[in-house]
Order: structure tokens, then sequence, then C-alpha cells
């Protein structure tokens, strides 16, 4: 009776470290596919087509441009003839960083796109993850940064703000680094358009009130019911309006 009890200890044993290896790897491969891994974080999307006078910096959310809404917004608007400079966000916050940091962050990537644009509209925007780092740093960008920004847009930013990129969502558990609507309600000084789920319990889009926000609700939670198109069109829409 002792040995069978043993080699069944020892069975349970080996199941359960066979199924944490088996986890392990497939995050692992997760993150690595993910982009997580990766030393540099752009990812060019040309225009198919004649192209329009616009660029579009686009700060994908914590799974990077290869999942997720991200490639997807990116790819519309790539077909669209709207060429899109990619961030993986997952690469610029995979380690804690301090609000200085997000700031200047922030300020270079704007930087950078406003010289790639040159006389072109430049549009930014931030999905789900890289909407959090977008609105936290753009609260303070440079006045001269914030002129050649002709419009935002969020696509589900949350309440809060965590300085470390995480797929698992551990990480943005406890204390934010920074609240969303304190950073988010002093960028007045572009047309700011927020897209979330209706269903979504912690979306900062409905506490925007300031005269220059557009929020707009779609149906399901988080994800929008995976309603690409849905989504897609607006946020070409929101381009579009960008003057």
């Amino acid at each position: 009776m002792s040995d069978l009890l043993a080699r069944h200890r020892r069975n349970s044993r080996n199941i359960v470290a066979a199924i944490l290896l088996l986890v392990i790897t497939g995050v692992a491969i997760l993150l690595y596919s993910g982009s997580y891994f990766d030393r540099d974080p752009f990812v060019r999307f040309p225009a198919q087509g004649p192209a329009q006078p616009i660029l579009v910096l686009s700060l994908s959310g914590d799974m990077g441009l290869r999942y997720g809404m991200g490639g997807v917004i990116a790819r519309s608007l790539s077909a669209a003839g709207i060429p899109v400079s990619g961030v993986n966000s997952p690469v610029l916050f995979r380690h804690p960083r301090t609000r200085g940091e997000v700031d200047a962050l922030i300020a270079d990537l704007v930087r950078r796109a406003a010289q790639e644009a040159g006389s072109r509209r430049l549009v930014l925007l931030g999905q789900s993850y890289g909407a959090d780092m977008l609105q936290t740093g753009l609260a303070r960008l440079p006045a001269d940064l914030r002129a050649r920004v002709a419009a935002i847009i969020l696509v589900v930013p949350g309440k809060t703000a965590f300085f470390r990129s995480d797929p698992s969502g551990l990480a943005y558990r406890g204390k934010p680094d920074s609240w969303g609507i304190t950073t988010a309600r002093t960028i007045d000084w572009a047309p700011l358009t927020c897209i979330y789920g209706i269903k979504e319990t912690d979306s900062l889009c409905p506490l925007l009130k300031q005269p220059n926000a557009k929020v707009i609700a779609l149906p399901g939670g988080h994800y929008m019911n995976h309603d690409d198109a849905a989504l897609t069109a607006h946020v070409l829409a929101a381009v579009r309006r960008a003057r």
C-alpha cells in the first residue's frame, strides 16, 4: 500500500511538473512571437495605393502588433492609403519605467514621427496598453510637438496606467502608477477620439468630458465583440477628420 501511495505521489508530481513546463513554454513562445523580446520597436505599414497626406503613429497593446487590435487597425489604415508608423509597446515597456521616462519616450516617438511626417498631418493612436502610455506621456508633451499633432485616438484605454507592460496582466494589480483621468483631462489641445466597449467597467473613455473629446461606445467589452469592421471604420473616420 505504501509503495502504491508513493508511486501515486510521484506520478502526480510528474504530471504537475509537465503541465507547468507546458504553460511556461507556451507563455515564452507567445512572448517571443509577440515581439516582447525584440530590440527594434518600430514596424512600418506603408500605404497601399496612392498615399494620403497623413501619417499615423500607432502604439500597440501589451501583446504587440502581431496580435490583437493593434495590427488589425494598422493594416486597415494601410489598405486605405494611410501609412502607419507602428510601435510595439512591449519592447519599450517590458521593464518598469518612471513617469519621467514615460514622458521622454512618448516625446521622442512624437518627435521622430513628426520628422517622418514632414508636411503631412500627424495623427497619434494608442490601443489598450499603448493608449494608456500615449495619453500619459501626452499630458507633458512640449508645446512645439503639440503643434504638430492633428488628432489623437485612444482605443480601449483604462482608468489606470502601469508603467510596465505585462501580457499576463499580473503586473496590473495593486496601486497604479498613474490615474488615467488625471493626465487625459489635460489633453485639450487637439481633437481627441476615445473608443471603448460599452460593457467595460474600467474604461477611461466615459470619464472624458472636455469639449475636444469625442467618445464612441461600441457593443461588447474590451474586445468590442471582436467587430474589427466597426472598430476600424470609426478609427478611419477619426483619422480622416484630422486637420
